[in-house]
C-alpha cells in the first residue's frame, strides 16, 4: 500500500525550518518527527549523514545535527515491491507480486487481499487455479497396485511380507536380521518361509543383503588408524580379522542387527536399519578374535543406516532401493561393495540355485580359492544383470542393477553349501554423506529372468530432480533459469522443459554434477548428468503456471522428472 507523509510530519517539517530560520536551537517536541543530537557538533551536513535514504541531513547554524524524514523515491532491492518511496523513515513501496502468498509490501495483506493487486489477472478472475502439483517419484517405474502385506511370528522370527499383485509370489525380510531378504518366492497359502524359496535363509550371514568396506580400515590391526593401504595386517587372511565391515544381517558371532523402523506404505515394504559390525574387533591394534562372549562388544553396531524399500513392480520383479547414511565422521574412501549381494538357496529348506550365468549365456564356473575354504570368480556380464540357476535352468533367482554395472563377482563353496553373487559396484562413504541405489530381483526359469531383464533394460525411463525454480517461485522480468539433473539406465539424450502444456523447448544437458554422482554412483552418464537453460516468460500472463520437466533417454522412453509451480509477477 502506497505510504504518504502524515500531517504532523508537514507540521513537524515546518516548525523545524521556522526554528533554523530564526537562529533558535531546534526543539522535538512531543508529536514530532524531528531528531535531533544534542551532544554532536557539527560545521556542515556532512557531518550529520546517517546513512538513511530516507532522511534529510542538516548542521543548523548553532551546529547541531537534525535528521529529518523525507518522501523520496528510493530503492529497497526487493523485486516484490514497486515505485517504492519513503516514508517514518523507511524504503516501501507497491504490493507487485501478486501470486506468492507473501505480504512483501508490510501492509498485513498478501496477493488480491491488498488492494495494490486489484487489477492484476490474477485477481480478476482471469488467470486459471494451478494447483500444488504431486511430487514426481525418484523411483522411474510405476510398479504394480494391489499387493497385501503379511506380518508372521514363525520359528521365533518376525517376518514381514508383500506379494504380487496376482498374490501368487511374495518377497519377505526377517527383523532380527536386519530387514535382510530371507524369501523370495511362490505363496502357498501357509504362513511364513516354504521350499520354493530362492533365497538362502540359514544364518546372519547370507540372505539377500548389503555390506560395506573402507580400502583404509580392511583388516583389523591396521583399520584403527586408517592405514591398510599401506602398513599390511599381522592378521590371518580371514573373514574374522575384517576391519570396518558393517553387515546389514549380523555379526560372526551370529548377533542380528535387528530393525528400528518398518513400514507398510502404498506397496512398498520399507525397513530401517543400523547394521553391527562383522567384526566386533574391527578396530583393535592386535589380532586378537574372542569377543563374542563380551557383552559389550557382541553387539557393537556401526555409524551407518540402511534404509531398505521393496516393491513389485511387475509379477516377477521386486525394485530394492537403497539408502546409505553415513551417520560419523569418518570419511570411507571408495572401494567396492556389497549393494546388494544376492545368497541363492543351496538345498537346504529349497531348491538348490548352483549354476551362475552372466547376461550373455555364459556359465561362470567359480573356481579361483579364496580364503576359509571358498572360491570365487570375477567375471563380465554386459547386460548388467546374473542368475543363479537349479541343474535344469528351471528356477532360480537374478538381479539386474539400474545404473547397468557389468564387472561382476561369484562366491561358492558346495562343500557348506553356499552360492552368491554381486556386482563389483565401488564408491565413497562420505563423512554425514548419503549413497542411493536401486536394482530388481528377478525370479524364475532362466529365460524367464533373461527376458524380464530385457525389458527392464529397454523401459526403465529416466529418473531425477529440479534444483531450481524454487517451489512457488515469484518471478519478475521475461526470463526463468532451470537447472537440475537426470539419471538413466543407459543414459539420458535429452532434456525439455514444458510450461502449462505447451510446447517443449530443449534445455541443454551435460553439466557437471558430481554430487549428484556422489550419490548416485555408478551411472554411465556421471559426472555429466546435469542440465540447464533459460525460458522465455514474456508470452505468459502474469498468473501461476506449471512447469514441467522431460527426460528422454537413449531407447526413446520420455518421463516427467519434476513438477514445479511459479508466478510470474508484473514488474511495476
Amino acid at each position: 500500500m502506497r505510504k504518504r507523509l502524515s500531517i504532523l510530519i508537514l507540521l513537524s517539517l515546518l516548525l523545524s525550518t521556522l526554528a533554523c530560520a530564526g537562529g533558535r536551537e531546534p526543539r522535538s517536541d512531543a508529536g514530532t518527527d524531528v531528531t535531533e543530537d544534542v551532544t554532536s557538533s557539527c560545521t556542515e551536513s556532512i557531518d550529520c549523514d546517517d546513512r538513511n535514504p530516507c532522511t534529510n541531513d542538516f548542521c543548523t547554524s548553532d551546529g547541531v545535527c537534525e535528521n529529518i524524514p523525507n518522501t523520496n523515491p528510493c530503492e529497497d532491492d526487493d523485486p516484490c515491491t514497486g515505485d517504492t518511496f519513503c516514508s517514518d523513515r523507511t524504503c516501501g513501496g507497491f504490493e507487485r507480486c501478486c501470486a506468492d502468498t507473501i505480504d512483501n509490501d508490510g501492509d498485513g495483506q498478501a496477493d488480491c487481499a491488498d488492494p495494490d493487486c486489484s487489477l492484476e489477472p490474477e485477481c480478476l478472475g482471469e488467470c486459471p487455479v494451478v494447483d500444488v502439483p504431486e511430487p514426481v517419484s525418484l523411483s522411474p517405474l510405476a510398479g504394480e497396485a494391489g499387493g497385501t502385506y503379511e506380518t508372521t511370528g514363525v520359528n521365533g522370527f518376525t517376518d514381514d511380507y508383500v506379494t504380487n499383485a496376482a498374490g501368487a509370489l511374495k518377497v519377505g525380510t526377517r527383523r532380527e536380521w536386519g530387514g535382510t531378504i530371507i524369501f523370495y518366492g511362490m505363496v502357498n497359502g501357509t504362513a511364513g518361509l516354504n521350499d520354493t524359496n530362492t533365497i538362502d535363509a540359514n544364518d546372519t550371514g547370507r540372505e539377500v543383503q548389503v555390506a560395506f568396506y573402507d580400502p583404509d580400515r580392511a583388516m583389523q590391526n591396521c583399520a584403527h588408524d586408517a592405514s591398510c593401504r599401506t602398513t599390511p595386517t599381522e592378521c590371518a587372511n580371514s573373514i574374522t580379522y575384517l576391519g570396518w565391515n558393517p553387515v546389514q544381517g549380523g555379526n560372526r558371532c551370529n548377533n542380528g542387527s535387528d530393525v528400528e523402523t518398518v513400514d507398510f506404505t502404498d506397496g512398498r515394504l520399507s525397513i530401517s536399519t543400523n547394521p553391527l559390525h562383522w567384526n566386533p574387533n574391527w578396530d583393535r591394534e592386535d589380532c586378537v578374535s574372542d569377543a563374542c562372549g563380551n557383552p559389550a562388544l557382541a553387539f557393537l553396531r556401526s555409524d551407518v543406516r540402511v534404509v531398505q524399500t521393496l516393491r513389485f513392480i511387475s509379477y516377477h520383479i521386486v525394485e530394492l532401493d537403497y539408502t546409505i547414511e553415513n551417520l560419523g565422521d569418518l570419511d570411507h574412501a571408495s572401494t567396492a561393495h556389497e549393494l546388494p549381494t544376492v545368497y541363492t538357496a543351496n538345498g537346504q529348506n529349497g531348491p538348490d540355485l548352483w549354476r551362475l550365468f552372466a547376461s550373455d549365456g555364459t556359465e561362470i564356473a567359480i573356481d579361483i580359492p579364496a580364503n576359509d575354504g571358498f572360491y570365487y570368480r570375477n567375471f563380465d556380464s554386459p547386460g548388467g544383470w546374473v542368475t543363479l540357476q537349479d541343474d535344469g535352468l528351471t528356477y532360480g533367482v537374478g538381479l539386474y542393477y539400474e545404473n547397468h554395472l557389468t564387472a561382476f563377482q561369484g562366491w561358492q563353496n558346495r562343500a557348506l553349501p553356499f552360492n552368491n553373487f554381486r556386482a563389483i559396484f565401488p564408491f565413497a562413504i562420505p563423512a554425514h554423506g548419503t549413497v542411493r541405489a536401486r536394482s530388481y530381483l528377478l525370479i524364475g526359469a532362466r529365460g524367464t529372468i533373461e527376458s524380464n531383464a530385457a525389458w527392464l533394460d529397454a523401459n526403465l525411463p529416466p529418473f531425477g530432480v529440479l534444483d531450481s525454480p524454487s517451489p512457488d517461485q515469484s518471478v519478475v522480468g521475461d526470463t526463468l533459469s532451470v537447472q537440475g539433473w537426470a539419471l538413466d539406465n543407459r543414459g539420458v539424450v535429452s532434456v525439455e522443459a514444458v510450461i502449462d502444456g505447451g510446447l517443449p523447448v530443449q534445455l541443454t544437458p551435460g553439466s557437471d554434477r558430481a554430487d549428484v554422482c556422489a550419490v548416485y554412483p555408478g551411472y554411465s552418464d556421471c559426472p555429466a548428468v546435469g542440465y540447464t537453460g533459460s525460458l522465455d516468460l514474456s508470452p505468459l500472463a502474469f498468473c501461476n503456471h506449471l512447469l514441467e520437466i522431460r527426460a528422454i533417454d537413449t531407447d526413446g522412453n520420455t518421463r516427467v522428472i519434476a513438477r514445479r509451480r511459479f508466478s510470474r509477477a508484473a514488474a511495476r
